[in-house]
């Protein structure tokens, strides 16, 4: 479809549903009839034991869209209780306690925009591209996410480059989602009918790592009783994700070059070569730059690996993506647990999640999660108090670095810093009372770079 083709399914609606002030979802329906509820099985799911397993039935007919209550409490729309049902203006609110729904008509001549290179350039755009389904067409994008403008954009970049041949290189802190971004990768490819195959360089012995990535043969040395294929051969016609790519050994890095100039992998114990067809997504929180001038890792893997390259931003940077997250963890946790109710959480509480910084990014605030809960499975509500013992080791360090003028930190601090201590990330890190990673973030994210008589020992 053209960019600006009118879409041709049947009528289209937004809602965009609302837990206090923040959006935890936004969808656009291609359907006559959508349903609203706690259960699964409904199109527009609200989790939350307050909400009837069926709640509302929105139904589009002669040119006109109606709501049906179907809840046990009573619905409002635009303040206005429903009795039994009530036609829909083209734009109001409808209150599901404890949520509230924005219905927007979207309407039949509305162009839908699909997303092109062009657009990333300007204002980001849906990563969703419009198809006539009768399934919701979600913000939350494979697994990921998050609504903010940095999320839009990483979307926007992963639909752009989801479909190409090229080596792929996603660089971000610790707890930020990168092997979700490589299967978001992999599931917009023509390959996401084929393996993804993850495998973190870092866990794996140094003396093993050859061994998996490309396998070995019988007898190849002690131990080695039958054949076995490698990670890259496993992954054939599909995907394999290294995490953690900066810490390969020197020798596992040179056949991975290979591996990645030719196209084929040998076998340890064998003088065969033979070609894989497999995609390359890699992925790492270590400086590369700095690697390679320190001549921890060969230069050439180096541009090899960075042919394209995703920066993930840290969660303190997307703040108002943490209540999506936090309803999301609250329901995954819950089934986990297998819960009979999934706890509600106080205004107070979701305050606290939102205003803290997260050194440990989304998975230490799932982790903060996961043990209040636990620690209370059958407690209705996540109070603040809870939250406090599990976050007290660390939100007194993290309020410092909230104090610190990394917040407001613009290039020209942060050059003078480095300035002042000869480059050298560590010392200017412990002087922000930040880790050395984001010392590096903002320096790419700024443009800076240290004189080249420096960089070597920076």
């Amino acid at each position: 479809m053209e960019n600006g083709e009118r879409f041709n399914g049947d009528h289209m609606i937004e809602l965009k549903t609302f837990l206090g002030s923040a959006v935890i979802q936004k969808t656009i329906f291609a359907k006559t009839r959508i349903t609203i509820g706690r259960s699964e099985e409904n199109d527009l799911v609200l989790a939350n034991p307050h909400v009837s397993r069926i709640e509302a039935i929105i139904e589009h007919t002669d040119e006109r869209n109606t709501l049906i209550d179907k809840s046990r409490n009573g619905i409002l729309v635009d303040n206005r209780r429903v009795d039994g049902s009530i036609a829909l203006p083209s734009c109001c609110r409808i209150a599901i306690y404890p949520f509230e729904i924005q219905f927007a008509n979207i309407g039949e001549e509305e162009t839908m925009p699909i997303p092109t290179p062009v657009q990333e350039q300007s204002a980001p755009q849906s990563p969703t591209t419009t198809t006539h389904s009768s399934q919701a067409l979600s913000s939350h994008f494979s697994g990921l996410i998050g609504e903010s403008p940095l999320m839009l954009k990483l979307y926007q970049l992963i639909e752009n480059v989801g479909n190409s041949p090229a080596t792929i290189l996603i660089r971000g802190e610790h707890g930020t989602g990168k092997e979700l971004v490589a299967q978001a990768l992999h599931a917009v490819s023509d390959r996401n009918q084929q393996a993804f195959i993850p495998i973190n360089c870092a866990a794996i012995p140094v003396d093993l790592i050859e061994s998996e990535l490309f396998g070995y043969e019988k007898g190849a040395f002690t131990g080695a009783q039958q054949t076995k294929k490698g990670k890259i051969e496993e992954a054939e016609g599909g995907t394999i994700f290294l995490d953690e790519i900066g810490e390969l050994s020197f020798n596992a890095q040179a056949k991975l070059l290979r591996f990645l100039q030719n196209k084929s992998i040998m076998r340890i114990g064998s003088a065969k070569e033979f070609t894989v067809d497999v995609r390359v997504v890699a992925a790492t929180n270590r400086d590369l730059e700095q690697a390679v001038n320190q001549q921890e890792f060969r230069p050439d893997l180096y541009y090899r690996l960075r042919v394209i390259q995703l920066e993930l931003p840290p969660l303190r940077e997307r703040k108002e993506d943490i209540p999506p997250l936090v309803n999301h963890f609250i329901k995954k946790i819950s089934a986990d647990l297998n819960l009979l109710q999934e706890p509600l959480i106080s205004e107070d509480a979701l305050q606290q999640l939102t205003s803290a910084s997260w050194p440990g990014n989304v998975r230490q605030l799932e982790n903060t999660l996961y043990s209040a809960i636990i620690r209370a499975p059958h407690s209705r509500s996540i109070e603040k108090s809870t939250l406090l013992e599990d976050m007290a080791s660390w939100l007194s360090s993290d309020r410092d670095q909230e104090d610190s003028p990394l917040e407001t930190l613009n290039k020209q601090a942060l050059v003078q810093v480095l300035t002042q201590h000869q480059w050298d990330t560590t010392k200017a890190a412990e002087v922000l009372k930040v880790s050395r990673g984001t010392i590096y973030y903002k320096m790419k994210k700024y443009g800076i770079e240290a004189p080249r008589s420096l960089r070597r020992g920076s």
